[in-house]
């Protein structure tokens, strides 16, 4: 019993820092949240792109949460070229 009991805590503070890790990488659930919800507006002031590449770029991002957070942190010059690589990877 005294080992189940301490696997079992290994495994909570495992846990407990697999969840701190990705908070730190990807925010919270609510920042989440906050970026899907300005993700098309963000989208729409990328300079250069077509209605029909904001619209797959946004379906894209807001399935995948890790572009999605890249997307916010680079650079506005850079955007319109991540976004256009990004777009290629659309089959």
């Amino acid at each position: 019993m005294s080992s189940l009991k301490e696997s079992l805590e290994i495994i909570g503070a495992e846990i407990r820092e697999a969840t701190n890790t990705f908070n730190r990488e990807f925010g919270t659930e609510s920042n989440r949240e906050e970026l899907r919800n300005n993700l098309f507006a963000e989208m729409n002031k990328v300079v250069g792109l077509t209605t029909r590449e904001c619209d797959k770029a946004v379906c894209k991002l807001a399935q995948n949460e890790e572009l999605m957070v890249i997307f916010f942190k680079v650079d506005e010059e850079s955007k319109f070229g991540w976004v256009k690589a990004m777009l290629e990877d659309i089959a």
